[in-house]
C-alpha cells in the first residue's frame, strides 16, 4: 500500500512542491534499526521520561493526511476512527491522533501524509496588553485570562466572568457574560457564543475577544448593539480547548492541534442519537 510523505511546503530548483516518500517497511538494511545495546534502550527511556516530566503533560501526535473514498458507507466508516476535516469531491481531509494512523492504514486504504496545518505559521503573540496596538495578535494565555478579567473590572454594570472549570490540562475554561443588569436574574432570552473547540482553529478565538470588546465599548452610542445588551444576556468562551491551542506552553501558539490533551476531538465527544452516549469510544472530557 503507497503511503506518501508531504514535506513542508518549500520550491526545488525546478520551482515545484517537494515531495518525499515514507516507506513505512524496513528490513535489515534500514537505518532505524533497534538500538543494538540494552544501554541505548534504557537512555531513550530515561530522555523521555524526562521529557514527558519537562512539559507536564503527553505530547498529542496528530496525522493529517488525504485519502480518497469512493461511497458515502467507507466515508462514515472512517469517521468513526479519525476525524475528517473536510470532503470535496471524492477527496477526504482528516486527523489521526496518537496511533489511530496504523487503525486507518489497517483498512487498506492509500493515503497521503501532509504537513500540520498548525506548524505552517509561528502567531503573533503577545504577553503585555500594554503591548496591544490592534488586533493582529494572539495573546499569551496569561494574557487573556487579564484581558477577560479586565472586561469585568472596566465595565462592572456590564460584564462579569464565569470560569465553569477547568481543561484536562488544569487551564481555565472561562466565560464573559453581558447584559444591562449583569448580576440579576432577568426574564430575558440568553445567547451564547463558544470558540476553538478544535484547538488549531483559532481565528474565532482572537474575533470572539473583539467581539466582547466591540460590545462593551459601542454599547450606549450604537444603536443595535444597545438593544442587544439591553434584550438579552450575552454569553461568550473565546476559547473551549486551550491545551490544543497551547499544548504544554501557554506564551506561544506553534504547531496547536485539533484534540485537547488526551488527544480527544471535543467536537466528536458528544452523545449521539443513534449511536449512544459515547459514539466516539472516549469518557466524557472535563471541556
Amino acid at each position: 500500500m503507497p503511503v506518501h510523505y508531504l514535506q513542508k511546503p518549500g520550491i526545488n530548483n525546478s520551482g515545484a512542491l517537494r515531495e518525499g516518500v515514507l516507506d513505512l517497511k524496513h528490513d535489515g538494511n534500514s537505518a532505524m534499526k533497534r538500538p543494538k545495546a540494552a544501554g541505548n534502550a534504557a537512555l531513550l527511556i530515561l530522555i523521555i521520561f524526562l521529557l514527558t516530566g519537562i512539559t507536564g503533560q503527553a505530547q498529542v501526535k496528530e496525522t493529517y493526511f488525504l485519502f480518497k473514498f469512493d461511497n458515502p458507507e467507507l466515508l462514515e466508516r472512517v469517521s468513526r476512527i479519525v476525524s475528517i476535516d473536510k470532503v470535496r469531491n471524492d477527496t477526504a481531509w482528516a486527523y489521526a491522533v496518537n496511533n489511530k494512523i496504523d487503525d486507518f492504514a489497517d483498512l487498506g486504504i492509500p493515503y497521503t501524509v501532509l504537513p500540520h496545518p498548525g506548524s505552517l505559521t509561528i502567531a503573533k503573540m503577545v504577553a503585555d496588553k500594554d503591548s496591544i496596538s490592534d488586533w493582529a495578535f494572539y495573546p499569551t494565555f496569561g494574557l487573556y485570562k487579564s484581558m477577560m478579567y479586565d472586561f469585568a473590572n472596566n465595565y462592572p454594570s456590564l460584564c462579569r466572568v464565569v470560569n465553569i472549570g477547568s481543561a484536562e490540562s488544569g487551564l481555565d475554561l472561562l466565560y464573559v457574560v453581558i447584559s444591562d443588569n449583569v448580576h440579576d436574574e432577568e426574564d430575558e432570552p440568553g445567547v451564547m457564543y463558544t470558540s476553538t473547540m478544535h484547538g488549531d482553529e483559532t481565528v474565532g478565538y482572537i474575533l470572539m475577544l473583539r467581539l466582547i470588546d466591540s460590545l462593551l465599548t459601542t454599547y450606549g452610542t450604537d444603536s443595535l448593539v444597545t438593544r442587544l445588551i439591553d434584550s438579552c444576556e450575552i454569553w461568550i468562551n473565546p476559547l473551549s480547548n486551550p491545551d490544543g491551542t497551547y499544548g504544554s506552553d501557554t506564551t506561544v501558539i506553534y504547531n496547536p492541534t485539533r484534540t485537547n490533551v488526551n488527544g480527544v476531538d471535543l467536537n466528536r465527544n458528544y452523545p449521539d442519537p443513534q449511536d449512544g452516549p459515547h459514539p466516539d469510544g472516549e469518557i466524557y472530557q472535563s471541556e
